[in-house]
């Protein structure tokens, strides 16, 4: 008896510790926001909690990303804050001045398109060129980014 009773613990322990990764998900639309460099920046620093996406209007990748985030963000509840960097300035010394700017925060950054999560300040995540819908899921997921 006393075996059983030690199996029946181990078991109800084991699924509640399964039920502690799901979470519950919003399906309402999601949208995408553009901001301008200073926002997003001080967005960074303030918000609670953001998604930050930096893409150019002439970049492959970008395009090919923001084509698997529309069709995802109708049933997905995520709202990203999209810095489109080429509207920012395109000369030289623009360009580097963006950067630099980026980097203050985005220390590592170097390549469009990124998207990181933040957290209080924090980088939590990043993730760059999406190219399937299972890939940004995936990341959707692991950061429970579209929690109710």
């Amino acid at each position: 008896m006393k075996k059983f009773i030690n199996i029946a613990i181990t078991l109800i322990l084991i699924f509640s510790f399964v039920g502690c990764n799901q979470y519950t998900r919003d399906n309402t639309s999601g949208s995408i926001t553009e901001i301008n460099l200073d926002e997003a920046l001080t967005i960074a620093k303030e918000e609670s909690e953001t998604i930050l996406l930096f893409t150019l209007s002439t970049c492959k990748d970008c395009k090919k990303m923001k084509e698997v985030l529309t069709p995802y963000l109708e049933n997905h509840s995520l709202e990203i804050n999209e810095v489109i960097l080429d509207k920012e300035g395109t000369s030289d010394e623009e360009v580097q001045n963006n950067r630099r700017k980026i980097n203050t925060v985005f220390e590592d950054f170097n390549s469009v398109p990124s998207m990181y999560y933040l957290k209080d300040g924090e980088i939590i995540d990043e993730i760059f060129e999406i190219t399937e819908e299972e890939q940004l899921e995936e990341w959707v997921v692991k950061n429970k980014l579209d929690k109710k």
